[in-house]
């Protein structure tokens, strides 16, 4: 196929690197910052362009790799015809695109995207499009960089998305406060790895309200003051800890 990329972040790099190494060609790159334009282009042989005018409307496939907040412009500035258009957000509803093209959807890649992240896979990519031939096409697409599939409409796709916060962002905030935590006191941080990965382990057998352990689960209060006094020089983890703790304690009536 045919791609325009319009967006030159983390998301749009990627895309264009994996749909470059499944045979696709990118015909060019669009970001308002015409450096980045060029960075990316280059990456896949592409020609940047930093007007929405100059984007080529005889390609096959344009997806829009913008921020949440830049999507409706760019859907708004966009007339392509029938040509399949797809956007990658995971909280913006698929039918912003409505008047961009008569073909269109969404390709959500369910992954913290990084500068240094190369592949997609292991990931779910949610789907969805405005008719079934639609759907059919990025599913095609979406098969080519990830095994995991799956289809969403755009209500269901917003609470994925804020599913994911606590799923991902938030633990991985947790985990980015246990690990300064560990560098103040001289503690190895990847001695708690087989514990996070055995946790996840878990969560492919069973529910997470099978799983669950610790003072907070057992109604330990000698111990949870232990913790809390630990942390009286640090009130932000004490306070969320305090949070995680009740919400244990309420859940089972600890």
């Amino acid at each position: 196929m045919e791609v325009i990329l319009i967006g030159s972040g983390n998301v749009a790099r990627l895309m264009g690197k994996l749909l470059t190494g499944n045979g696709h060609r990118i015909q060019q790159v669009y970001s308002r910052n015409p450096v980045h334009a060029k960075s990316l282009a280059d990456s896949v042989n592409a020609t940047a362009v930093g007007d929405l005018l100059l984007v080529n409307k005889h390609a096959d496939l344009y997806i829009i790799a913008v921020a949440d907040d830049a999507l409706p412009g760019v859907a708004a500035s966009l007339r392509l015809g029938d040509k399949l258009v797809i956007h990658t957000s995971g909280s913006v509803a698929m039918d912003i695109l409505q008047n961009t093209s008569s073909t269109y959807g969404v390709l959500w890649p369910v992954k913290m995207i990084r500068s240094a992240t190369e592949q997609l896979s292991p990931a779910t990519i949610v789907i969805d499009g405005n008719s079934e031939n639609t759907i059919l096409e990025i599913a095609n697409i979406a098969a080519g960089l990830s095994a995991a599939v799956t289809r969403a409409d755009s209500n269901t796709r917003i609470k994925m998305h804020m599913i994911a916060t606590f799923t991902a962002n938030f633990s991985n905030h947790l985990y980015h406060l246990a690990a300064d935590y560990c560098d103040r006191e001289n503690i190895a941080f990847a001695d708690f790895f087989p514990l996070i990965e055995a946790a996840v382990e878990q969560l492919r057998e069973q529910h997470p309200r099978n799983t669950q352990a610790g003072a907070a689960f057992r109604g330990d209060r000698h111990t949870i003051e232990k913790h809390r006094k630990l942390l009286n020089n640090n009130p932000r983890m004490q306070e969320l800890y305090d949070v995680f703790t009740e919400s244990i304690r309420l859940t089972f009536d600890t």
